[in-house]
């Protein structure tokens, strides 16, 4: 696709940029954190902010890098597709069946606290954003429909924000707590960004495009300003080559037309008879194709479908009244539902693209070739097409039904979370002092290997109880021996402990910066704890497990194997690297004895309705594609990558209560077309 060469620089210099703003935000989010009240947070509990801020200092340099590369990921994926690039870069990142589609209340979570960072940037820096944003559409004349032309809309920030915070190693409501400063704190890092980016862009030489207002007066007043004028004057005013008089005696008679023009006095609703009608229907039938092909929204590789519906469908239109008095007509309605369904796909998925078009391919030769003259043929073409929908819904079903088990799985290590936690806790009471990181480890990482172990074998299981009581065990490594004989058993004791909780990490794959920061932890305070009295420095121990490799594939919960001989301690320290529009409706509250609207609207779904969907700040036209019979999990299918997302139904129950998940009521094509067409006539404003 054809962009401005500035289009190059503006991208390479928002990457240029990143980890400075990284710099300048954690900077900020610090400053908040020793002073909520300057940052204009005062609701905020000081003493769980200075605990939050014990914890995230630490990590200052690798989250300040995080967040540097989270961005450049986002700002070139959205340049990719600002480029119309999209089908081989997702528009959320890692959102994918085989990744992200397990939506579960955690990330529903996630999905909330990202929708409200978006609105907070869009409201606070309103102006800026559309003044960037009217600037750099001048740098792609064929922007693809629905696309940010900036790169670096408000999206691409809040999931760099969330991604970056929910990497580190910290307990659920550090996160949830670190996450709700990222909107106040961002704000401010946005504003001067922004200006910059737009007043480079102008020094560029770069205008925004000229918008102007334009005020359509009253059909009839048109249509009187038409008969007034001259005959050519007339049909470019409104449709070439039709009399305006034949025109308003249409406008009035055609319900198709009626049902969307301004309120005004009744009028007669008889057609006109003769042969003023056939033309008048033709030209206005060809003005309405013109309209459907040029619908931004209608896939390319349909255009030529849609374009070879155009003759037998006017030709069913001199028998059939119908074709011109309702959009429900089956003519309209397998337009509708061709075009609707090929934009439901995933942009990505090319093959599902590719089977649908040679479906439609024939479909449309029959229609076209026999140019049919009943309303019933193209009646039952549309029950083809909706029998070709099921199936292909029903496949993607069979096809992720191992995802809806991998999402009952992370349900029921939801429930354990609150258990794990409270026995961890009661550990820790019993331990002595222990350093920050250890705590934040076994308060976070730790409770989520407890359960999903549990989970998956029960908690009477050898492997559950062993990893229970790898807590003990560690806690009781991290006091200093006694005796020589305490000494040397802590030596014998430590490889097969290390090994026990390298293995934990690895079961819910645990980052390897993260893994190596607490090994490097444990071992520099066993190194203390076992250096003999009035040593200058600790002799080498024995050597513990090379931490392993991290898994091709996500490893089998499975109870702790034997380990074998391990080598000595000092090799189990690794190197630490640092690894780089549609508003929402807030829900009402339900009175005493009232019935939950949240609850009401769940139970209204039914497989095939449509809904909006608020997913990690992108909003995603969904349809409901499978429930389960109690309830408690749904499938709905979208545009996005992956195309079929799995939720529990406390997830969606979140999400519609923030107001992210809500029916929707997009015109179809038929009717965006007819919307076009009444403002080319004049008809509307």
């Amino acid at each position: 696709m054809p962009a401005h060469p500035q289009f190059d620089r503006h991208v390479r210099t928002l990457e240029s940029r990143a980890l400075a703003f990284a710099q300048a935000w954690m900077d900020a989010m610090l400053e908040a954190m020793r002073d909520p009240a300057a940052a204009g947070l005062p609701a905020l509990d000081r003493r769980q902010l200075a605990g939050l801020m014990a914890v995230v200092e630490p990590l200052r340099m690798h989250s300040t890098e995080c967040l540097a590369g989270h961005l450049r990921q986002g700002i070139q994926g959205g340049a990719a597709r600002a480029l119309g690039r999209g089908a081989s870069t997702s528009p959320l990142s890692g959102f994918d069946i085989e990744e992200l589609s397990l939506v579960d209340e955690a990330q529903a979570e996630k999905d909330i606290e990202i929708s409200r960072v978006v609105q907070l940037v869009d409201l606070r820096l309103e102006w800026e954003l559309r003044e960037l944003q009217a600037l750099a559409t001048g740098l792609l004349p064929e922007l693809p429909w629905g696309e940010d032309p900036t790169a670096c809309g408000p999206a691409v920030f809040a999931r760099a924000v969330s991604q970056t915070i929910y990497e580190q190693a910290l307990q659920p409501e550090q996160q949830a707590l670190w996450m709700r400063l990222a909107g106040p704190t961002l704000v401010p890092q946005l504003r001067p960004l922004l200006a910059a980016l737009t007043a480079e862009l102008q020094a560029a030489g770069i205008q925004a495009p000229a918008y102007r207002t334009i005020r359509a007066p009253e059909s009839t007043a048109v249509l009187k300003a038409g008969a007034a004028a001259a005959p050519g004057a007339a049909g470019a005013a409104a449709v070439a080559g039709v009399p305006p008089e034949q025109l308003q005696a249409l406008l009035r008679s055609l319900p198709l037309l009626e049902r969307v023009l301004p309120a005004g006095p009744a009028q007669a609703a008889s057609p006109p008879r003769g042969g003023g009608e056939l033309p008048v229907g033709h030209a206005l039938l060809g003005r309405l194709f013109e309209r459907l092909l040029a619908d931004p929204q209608l896939l390319p590789a349909l255009r030529d479908s849609i374009a070879r519906l155009e003759a037998p469908v006017r030709e069913l239109a001199t028998r059939d009244p119908g074709v011109l008095a309702s959009e429900q007509h089956p003519a309209w309605a397998l337009i509708n539902g061709i075009a609707g369904h090929a934009a439901s796909l995933p942009a990505h998925d090319a093959e599902r693209g590719a089977a649908f078009q040679r479906f439609v391919e024939p479909l449309v030769g029959r229609l076209t070739q026999g140019r049919p003259e009943t309303p019933e043929v193209y009646a039952q073409a549309l029950q083809e097409l909706q029998s070709f929908i099921d199936e292909e819904t029903q496949q993607q079903i069979d096809t992720t039904m191992s995802v809806m088990d991998a999402l009952g799985q992370r349900e029921a290590e939801r429930r354990l979370l609150p258990l794990m936690r409270d026995q961890v806790e009661a550990q820790l009471a019993r331990s002595g002092e222990v350093s920050p990181m250890v705590q934040t480890f076994l308060r976070g990482p730790w409770i989520e290997v407890l359960a999903k172990v549990m989970a998956t074998e029960g908690a009477d299981s050898p492997g559950a109880q062993a990893l229970v009581e790898t807590v003990d065990e560690l806690l009781a490594s991290l006091q200093r021996p006694a005796t020589a004989a305490q000494r040397a058993d802590l030596r014998r004791r430590l490889p097969r402990l290390i090994g026990r909780v390298q293995q934990g990490m690895a079961l819910i794959e645990l980052p390897q910066q993260h893994r190596n920061r607490l090994l490097a932890e444990l071992m520099q305070t066993h190194r203390r704890l076992l250096a003999e009295p009035g040593e200058a420095r600790p002799e080498p121990v024995a050597q513990a497990v090379e931490p392993p490799a991290p898994p091709s594939s996500p490893p089998k919960a499975a109870p702790p194997a034997p380990m074998p001989a391990p080598p000595a301690l000092n090799d189990w320290q690794g190197r630490d690297t640092h690894v780089g529009g549609l508003p929402t409706v807030p829900m009402g509250l339900a009175g005493p004895g009232a019935v939950d609207p949240a609850e009401a609207w769940l139970g209204d779904l039914r497989p095939g309705r449509r809904c909006k969907l608020h997913l990690q700040g992108v909003w995603a036209t969904a349809r409901l594609a499978w429930m389960s019979d109690n309830g408690a999990f749904y499938m709905f299918t979208s545009n996005l990558a992956g195309g079929m997302h799995s939720m529990t139904r406390r997830a969606l129950m979140r999400l519609r209560r923030e107001g992210l998940a809500t029916d929707v009521a997009e015109a179809s094509p038929v009717q965006r077309a007819l919307g076009g067409l009444l403002q080319d006539l004049g008809a509307v404003g």
